[in-house]
């Protein structure tokens, strides 16, 4: 094996995340009177263009409302179908915290360090590529059971923490 293909190799692995798709737990998300669909999140780029600061949309975001946020990588390879979603979470509205206060964290805090192992490796391997959507709602107990059900419905490869308690141990289980 030449060297180039090693290392290439190596890269893929390291680059490498695992799905669950489960169609059975999407069906256990049951909120008919919430519209989630992609289009109604609004959709940036999260780093500018050398990934070494946010970029200026960042500033767009509400500091007067909560609500959940994804990144996701897209690549415009095909564009429309390769936006691959890795992280879930939620900001609520309190004096301390808000959308915008708590998505800039994650730069100022987890892109550097080895707090959140899976968020340094986000940063690592696709700060380029990494774009956050969000949306927001109005109260904070929803926001919270949004999220919990997110995660426990999609299973995104950058969450570690699985609300739900049998979902938890199956996927230990089978580690």
């Amino acid at each position: 094996m030449t060297g180039s293909a090693f290392s290439l190799g190596e890269e893929l692995e390291l680059r490498k995340v695992e799905y669950k798709l489960h169609r059975d737990l999407w069906n256990k998300f049951n909120f008919p009177n919430l519209d989630l669909a992609f289009g109604n999140w609004t959709k940036i780029k999260y780093l500018n263009a050398t990934a070494d600061a946010l970029e200026t949309d960042v500033e767009n975001i509400p500091d007067d409302k909560g609500g959940l946020y994804m990144f996701y990588v897209k690549c415009e390879v095909i564009s429309g179908i390769t936006e691959y979603p890795l992280y879930i979470g939620r900001a609520q509205k309190t004096q301390t915290q808000n959308l915008k206060k708590r998505v800039k964290e994650y730069f100022q805090h987890f892109s550097k360090d080895n707090e959140r192992p899976k968020i340094t490796r986000m940063f690592k391997y696709w700060a380029n590529d990494l774009h956050l959507a969000y949306i927001t709602v109005d109260e904070n107990d929803e926001i919270k059971d949004l999220e919990k059900h997110l995660i426990n419905s999609l299973l995104l490869p950058m969450n570690t923490e699985i609300p739900d308690t049998e979902i938890k141990q199956a996927i230990k289980a089978f580690q």
